[in-house]
């Protein structure tokens, strides 16, 4: 049983040899060189709200050194919020939260300012009374076998 284990290491190795001195070359492709744009200053920003009373909204405004300050929220029809402030520059993204979500705690995890409040009652809708329907069995089917017959 060793010889059969040692002829079959010896056999893999010779055909990976193999494999390794038969493969083609590449051919290394250098990319262009693309000159970096400078940045523009622009503003950025949408307001929106669902159905639900559920709202969105977003703001985002650059200078033309690269850097960008804005904020994103979010915010339920209960009242539950979350808004992140946040500076996008040369040192890095650096946000700032401010948020009333049950389980959040004031912190600064990584360098995260984190800002809680007190989250709001939640309002909770009564369900539709709906009505009790009794289910009857439905009389048993048995269906003609796939390959053979079908019994009565």
């Amino acid at each position: 049983m060793l010889k059969v284990l040692v002829l079959c290491m010896l056999a893999t190795a010779a055909y990976a040899g193999n494999l390794l001195y038969s493969a083609p070359a590449v051919k290394v492709i250098q990319a262009p060189v693309v000159a970096a744009e400078k940045p523009e200053p622009f503003d950025f920003s949408y307001d929106t709200k669902d159905d639900d009373g559920n709202t969105q909204s977003r703001q985002e405004s650059g200078d033309g050194s690269g850097a960008v300050t804005g904020s994103y929220s979010y915010a339920d029809a209960n009242g539950l919020y979350r808004r992140v402030s946040f500076t996008a520059d040369a040192d890095g993204f650096k946000p700032s939260i401010e948020t009333n979500e049950p389980g959040t705690a004031n912190a600064n995890p990584a360098d995260v300012q984190v800002s809680v409040q007190e989250a709001p009652a939640v309002k909770v809708k009564a369900a539709p009374v709906q009505k009790i329907i009794k289910l009857v069995h439905a009389p048993y089917y048995h269906a003609p076998w796939a390959y053979g017959y079908a019994h009565a």
